[in-house]
């Protein structure tokens, strides 16, 4: 099942899109009618509940919002492009953004203003919604720091430099919204075919549970560029189903089942990054005060990691298909030696102290120091608690680690919690010693891999209880500076920090895998935003 990228309301970052050319082929595809109709077709496991483009960049949501609604800027094949502003300046320190709009309506033919993106981001922070995270930085007392010079020019005033503005900015939660029919129908509004829109499609049929069917916007401002005629989108609950319409034609694109990924790999299926990076974090609470003690001891940590051959973890529990890795940040992360570098290209060097295989020896030194910094003996440690979700794979893989860390002595309890409620329970202080986690970015900059562990309120503090002061500075400095040599340097320098410092051990990148029937171009695959994004898609 695609997951929501999210884990819970945290501020990530970082985005690879890839447009695809050719993909592997159902047989008897066909992607238009009798008639010569250009028409793309996929399915969805679950479809909108709302399409409130506030409420987030779920995929299932941006599927169809990214398409009917516009905001500033979009993104897409990886880049930030123009649409209601056609151009805009940035001032020199980073702090004021001057957007100049264009002149485009509501399909009703109100007209776009400054005025209303200031009203709908106030809508924003007065709803209070997860996406609303990020008008903290521009918000003073509950307010956007934003003004309409004019009807066609928006002036926006940071608090501070955000390197990744523009990201943001292309954001679904930055979209213009029509503060008047939400006033008047409030939630309601979002949930059946809405009565205007802007994007450079149109929703034209809604049937819950069955299909929803969009149709080019004749007014869109771009709407040459528009190439379909129809977009049609399935939901259809079973992977298995869906996978027997790709092949059989009724459907062109394919979220490939991770349980599927190798017999597709001979049919041409395509990797993408899906953003999400998993560890092991462990809580400085600890589940009893005793257990906490060890917690806190960096050989005590380091000895779970030495007990962890990643490449065989991966390849037992998820067949091979993941990365294993011993750092936070992946290479496709951008944000070094510029805004768009890519770590990868950058010439860093990342000093962690974990390695890919497992080392019994050095697990066992790093486990016999930390019981004599503790003064205690082996047969003195306590049963440590490892939570993880009732997700089959999460169950496979809390057992590996429970069996690989009694090799040296440690004693692992497996408690589950339901998928449904893991995140709820743990926030609300539930104590535990470790547990299997995961996070996926929102915007495409490196720093917000490393900010989830930072900040009162945040990840790290409110479900590992860890802060620190000097890996706080760091991240402050990544932003405040203007110098890009500066900002790779602090990138770096937070993920060395993490990495030696931090309660948590990477594990691995996911990626996610997918097909595309032949003569499709033009479809990206992104790690966030809108994960598929086909507005400006078409077929030959």
């Amino acid at each position: 099942m695609k997951r929501m990228k999210k884990v819970l309301a945290i501020a990530m970052a970082a985005m690879m899109a890839l447009t695809a050319f050719a993909g592997c082929s159902p047989s008897g595809s066909s992607s238009g009618t009798a008639d010569g109709e250009k028409v793309f077709r996929f399915a969805t496991m679950t479809e909108p509940t709302s399409l409130d483009p506030q409420l987030g960049n779920g995929t299932w949501i941006t599927n169809v919002t990214g398409a009917i609604f516009e905001g500033l800027v979009r993104r897409y094949n990886g880049e930030i492009e123009p649409a209601i502003a056609e151009k805009w300046e940035i001032s020199d320190d980073g702090l004021t953004y001057t957007f100049h709009l264009r002149d485009v309506s509501w399909t009703d033919g109100t007209p776009i203003t400054a005025q209303d993106f200031v009203d709908s981001w106030n809508l924003l922070i007065q709803r209070a919604t997860p996406m609303a995270q990020f008008t903290d930085y521009f918000n003073v007392d509950g307010q956007a720091n934003a003004r309409a010079i004019d009807d066609k020019t928006l002036e926006v005033t940071l608090n501070y430099n955000v390197p990744f503005m523009m990201e943001v900015f292309a954001t679904s939660a930055m979209s213009v919204v029509r503060t008047d029919k939400y006033e008047e129908q409030g939630d309601a509004y979002y949930q059946t075919v809405p009565e205007v829109m802007n994007g450079p499609f149109l929703l034209k049929e809604w049937q819950p549970n069955n299909v929803m069917v969009l149709e080019p916007n004749p007014d869109y401002w771009n709407a040459e560029r528009v190439n379909f005629d129809r977009v049609e989108i399935y939901t259809v609950k079973e992977e298995t189903t869906q996978v027997n319409m790709y092949r059989n034609g009724e459907i062109d694109m394919l979220d490939v089942p991770e349980n599927m990924f190798r017999d597709f790999e001979d049919e041409g299926m395509i990797y993408y990054e899906d953003g999400s990076n998993f560890y092991i974090q462990f809580t400085t609470d600890g589940q009893t005060d005793d257990t906490a003690r060890y917690l806190a001891n960096r050989n005590f940590i380091e000895a779970v990691s030495y007990c962890i051959d990643r490449e065989d973890f991966v390849n037992s529990v998820y067949d091979g298909v993941y990365e294993p890795t011993v750092e936070f940040v992946p290479n496709t992360a951008t944000g070094y030696n510029g805004a768009s570098g890519k770590k990868g290209d950058a010439d860093v060097t990342i000093d962690s102290p974990f390695e890919i295989k497992a080392d019994l020896t050095k697990a066992q030194e790093k486990l016999d120091a930390a019981l004599e910094e503790l003064g205690v003996t082996l047969e003195e440690m306590p049963t440590f608690t490892l939570v993880v979700s009732d997700a089959a794979d999460r169950q496979t893989a809390g057992q590996y680690v429970q069996d690989v860390c009694s090799q040296i002595g440690i004693k692992i309890e497996i408690d589950t919690i339901p998928s449904a409620t893991f995140w709820s329970t743990l926030r609300e202080g539930y104590r535990y010693d470790f547990c299997m986690a995961g996070s996926g970015p929102d915007v495409d900059d490196a720093s917000t891999f490393l900010k989830v562990f930072d900040g009162e309120g945040l990840y790290a503090d409110t479900f590992m209880r860890w802060h620190n002061d000097e890996y706080a500075a760091i991240l402050a400095d990544s932003w405040a500076t203007t110098d890009d040599a500066q900002r790779t340097e602090d990138l770096v320098a937070m993920e060395n920090f993490l990495l030696n410092n931090g309660p948590v051990i990477p594990l691995y990148f996911t990626q996610a895998g997918w097909c595309l029937a032949d003569g499709f171009t033009g479809i990206n695959r992104n790690m966030t935003g809108a994960d598929l994004d086909y507005v400006f898609g078409d077929k030959a």
